[in-house]
């Protein structure tokens, strides 16, 4: 099959056509493409989410929990050795942790002992290095972005509802966090957000939508927007639709998103930034990068689909991966020392050489959604999705 883009890169309307001869139509600005199937996952039945339920790690007193799939091997009863293990932060009622429903959207942090994680109906937690603890940011909305800026941190959901930590007058929450409102953007964006990322201690956050790209700058008291990458730079180029964004600093950052879209912003820090396209040898949505350094980074995506790219102007590298779950973060500490998580519970490791299926132990029957990754340093991982958190061993 021939790929979507060359050197230079195909335009979105061409992207566009090409694309409706798989799909039938041509998506408006404001919807996504969508080219791979829905997600899939396993939800605890409520008889299931007691403490014989696998959520804290046991096994379920009357075996009722025992793993008749296929997947076994990879869902140990009881936390073991080298398996992926339940942290603690969730639990069944208000009392014993944060409620399994909950799904965590994302994970970001300046250091082993200083991390944040945000997701639905408010959640929020605070990483000290010994425990997570939940925090009140003060909404029950939904938070999907991170920026640990300096000295605070930025959350938010849609552009409609921010919230910062350490910067700005308002009435704090219980937690120190303050309702922002809505954010004004530059003129004519969708409000639309995709992704969004900003490199840890910067006080600016790249904000994808699915017509554009702009940029969120936090000041003392102010929260405003520029430009980045325009709607009519992205009508030529496959800089809408985007599901991921990355970086090491604040001069490159990485982009993937739908219909094998992986773009590399060079310049960044400048009023008009570079687009560098490149071909990810793939049609399949990629939903998650993680930079490596300016030159390279890993995507993940639909279908088990991973790629690399170290440095080459043109085409990415395709990794043999043992999955076909669909992929949706990517994380790592080191080239050697790399996550990817994705449906049914789906943990990937590359150690340097190879990708390998890593256990997940103590859910019972679940086979959650995993949403966030992040790894501060080797041996030390965290892991986010429908009513989980998980960490390497027993303890952090």
């Amino acid at each position: 099959m021939s790929r979507w883009r060359s050197a230079t890169g195909i335009g979105a309307g061409s992207a566009c056509a090409l694309a409706s001869i798989f799909v039938g139509a041509c998506a408006s600005d404001d919807t996504p493409l969508d080219l791979e199937p829905a997600p899939r996952e396993v939800a605890v039945p409520e008889q299931d989410a007691g403490a014989g339920g696998g959520l804290d790690g046991s096994d379920g007193s009357d075996g009722a929990d025992a793993c008749t799939g296929d997947d076994c091997a990879f869902f140990p009863a009881t936390c073991e050795p080298g398996a992926l293990c339940p942290s603690g932060l969730f639990g069944t009622t208000a009392e014993s942790g944060v409620d399994w429903r909950t799904r965590v959207s994302a994970i970001r942090g300046r250091s082993a002992t200083d991390a944040w994680l945000v997701g639905t109906v408010g959640l929020a937690a605070h990483f000290d290095g010994t425990t997570w603890k939940a925090a009140d940011v003060g909404t029950t909305k939904s938070l999907r972005f991170l920026l640990l800026a300096e000295p605070g941190d930025l959350a938010f959901g849609t552009p409609d509802d921010l919230f910062t930590r350490g910067f700005g007058a308002g009435s704090p929450s219980p937690d120190g966090w303050v309702g922002r409102g809505r954010l004004t953007q530059p003129a004519g964006a969708s409000r639309n957000v995709t992704t969004a990322w900003g490199l840890p201690g910067s006080r600016v956050m790249w904000v994808a939508t699915n017509t554009e790209v702009w940029r969120i700058r936090v000041g003392d008291d102010t929260l405003t927007t520029s430009a980045g990458l325009t709607r009519a730079v992205c009508t030529n180029l496959p800089c809408r639709y985007l599901r991921g964004l990355d970086g090491t600093s604040a001069s490159v950052v990485w982009g993937v998103g739908e219909a094998g879209a992986a773009i590399r912003v060079v310049n960044a820090e400048n009023t008009t930034p570079t687009v560098e396209v490149s071909n990810p040898l793939t049609w399949l949505t990629l939903n998650g990068v993680w930079a490596v350094s300016d030159t390279e980074a890993w995507a993940v995506g639909a279908q088990g689909t991973i790629i690399h790219n170290v440095g080459a102007a043109f085409d990415w590298e395709v990794a043999e991966v043992p999955t076909r779950a669909h992929l949706y973060a990517v994380s790592g500490s080191s080239s050697s020392d790399i996550w990817a998580v994705g449906d049914e519970g789906v943990v990937l490791h590359y150690d340097g050489t190879t990708w390998s299926r890593v256990k997940v132990a103590g859910l019972g029957p679940r086979r959650p959604e995993l949403r966030a990754v992040w790894a501060p340093e080797p041996g030390k991982v965290w892991i986010g999705g429908h009513g989980v958190l998980l960490s390497l061993g027993e303890k952090p």
